[in-house]
């Protein structure tokens, strides 16, 4: 015999999708010889601090990883904490990993940890 108690399974944020209500942010890119330099704007609902990140990942269709996170601090210097509601404008650059597949999409997350996600976008791509 096993006892089991029923519960409700939640799927968790994670960085390699975007919640439907964290749609919050927004971004344009350039892509070339595998470099891409990416703008993001936007404003949250939450202050970001030291603590928060920009973490870009790479997924597939179904959510899988297909690469490590890239990571930036979210929030440098005297602009520190950018408060809630305050325009974000951050701009990076940073090299795409080796053997993505020909589909893949990108998400671009503010995140104060893997299920923290204060907001984000995607980019599907196809070559």
């Amino acid at each position: 015999m096993v006892n089991a108690i029923p519960h409700k399974l939640l799927k968790r944020a994670d960085y390699y999708s975007c919640p439907q209500d964290l749609f919050l942010l927004r971004g344009s890119f350039t892509i070339s010889e595998q470099k891409v330099i990416a703008t993001v704007t936007g404003t949250l609902k939450n202050d970001i601090t030291e603590q928060t990140k920009l973490v870009v990942a790479f997924g597939d269709s179904n959510v899988a990883a297909l690469a490590e996170p890239i990571v930036f601090d979210a929030c440098t210097g005297s602009g520190c904490p950018i408060k809630a509601g305050d325009a974000i404008n951050q701009k990076v650059e940073f090299k795409l990993p080796d053997q993505l597949p020909k589909s893949y999409n990108t998400v671009f997350s503010m995140a104060n940890s893997e299920s923290d996600i204060l907001g984000c976008f995607d980019f599907p791509y196809s070559f």
